[in-house]
């Protein structure tokens, strides 16, 4: 048994964490050493605005410290490649300023930029880094992979805290008078999320209050509670009740309460409409106020409930009325054309409807000839 096989994979005696320390950037391991994808525009700029608000955690193995060896890298490699981009970006604007202006001292007065970004480039050299101490372990002992899965796993997102932030700064910008474009546009430079990100995340503002309190206390998860925000009031109702009776929080209690909700509505759609017993339910009275007021107010809670099949059914029926009212009306057939015959005076004829003759019947087409399959000959 070698001596990797005998460490038990967790320390007996907790490792110690030293202090924070800004570490050279060039001792850490290149970026293809480093697994993981690229950092995020969002990890990005919330350096450059920030800087590194989570330290880079790295193992020391018996007593030893190696920067430069991935096997010791605990946590940081998106970290620490977001830094090297903006470092050779900020190197990129300050050779191009030198470029532009040789054989001259390079000051912030002849040179506007010049100093900003001289002084960023020295931000972006260093990277702020912890040491966890591990003297009775080895490389090859699993410990750096272990606390590698640890640490991905604890630093999860909060997106509770998320949105309470998102709806402070939106308020602060909406009470300056500030269109709500503009509003999310100043939300998004400051926080370094895109705008379609900040207004999925605060569109859990259309929760009811019952909702929104389940999803800052935890009982209504994140992609549960974006799903409910599209409810209408009376689901959001339904599923705020199903939760307080203690039913978990899933997808499907969420389309169950809209299914509810839904037969619920329809089966109210027909109260207080007329019925055949009714009096004045005449289709010759549809033109009297309280049926008109009946069939109309019936198109608009057709119209409410969006499915196709009611639209259509709505649409049907306000043709329907609009056909029956004509219907009732006396036809106004109008004078005759052409003018009157002197002795006549003013006075028009009466008019008489002449029913034109009907048209002859057209000739029938003469039947097709008949062909006669000839059979195949054969010697």
């Amino acid at each position: 048994m070698t001596a990797t096989e005998q460490l038990p994979l967790i320390p007996e005696r907790l490792p110690v964490l030293g202090a924070l320390e800004d570490i050279t950037l060039d001792h850490f391991p290149d970026n293809a050493l480093l697994d993981g994808p690229p950092p995020t525009p969002q990890l990005v700029e919330s350096i450059r605005r920030w800087g590194v608000l989570e330290p880079v955690l790295v193992r020391a193995v018996g007593g030893a410290l190696d920067y430069g060896n991935p096997a010791t890298l605990i946590s940081g490699r998106r970290r620490i490649k977001a830094i090297r981009l903006l470092r050779d970006e900020y190197r990129e604007t300050v050779r191009a300023i030198s470029a532009a202006h040789p054989d001259q001292v390079l000051t912030d007065e002849l040179h506007p930029g010049y100093r900003a970004a001289y002084e960023r480039l020295r931000d972006f050299q260093r990277v702020p880094a912890r040491v966890v101490s591990d003297p009775d372990g080895v490389l090859t002992d699993g410990r750096t992979e272990a606390l590698l899965v640890m640490a991905n796993a604890v630093r999860r997102d909060n997106p509770q805290a998320d949105f309470k932030a998102l709806a402070v700064l939106l308020d602060r910008y909406t009470r300056e008078g500030l269109p709500e474009n503009e509003c999310l546009r100043r939300v998004a430079s400051s926080t370094g999320l895109a705008v379609g990100t900040i207004k999925q995340r605060l569109r859990l503002l259309h929760l009811s209050a019952e909702l929104q309190d389940d999803f800052l206390e935890g009982r209504l998860g994140y992609t549960v509670a974006l799903q409910a925000s599209r409810l209408g009031p009376e689901a959001q109702e339904t599923l705020a009740l199903k939760l307080d009776a203690g039913e978990r929080a899933t997808l499907d209690l969420v389309k169950e309460a809209k299914r509810e909700a839904v037969r619920e509505h329809q089966a109210g759609l027909f109260d207080g409409l007329p019925t055949g017993s009714d009096e004045g339910a005449l289709v010759g009275n549809l033109g009297s106020a309280p049926l008109a007021e009946r069939a109309t107010r019936m198109i608009e809670q057709l119209r409410a409930i969006k499915l196709p099949i009611m639209q259509q059914a709505a649409s049907l029926m306000a043709d329907l009325a609009v056909a029956l009212e004509q219907a009732n009306e006396p036809p106004d057939l109008g004078p005759p054309e052409g003018p009157y015959p002197d002795f006549l005076g003013a006075t028009p004829l009466p008019y008489v409807d002449v029913v034109p003759p009907e048209p002859e019947p057209e000739p029938a087409p003469p039947a097709p000839v008949k062909r006669t399959r000839r059979k195949k000959v054969t010697e």
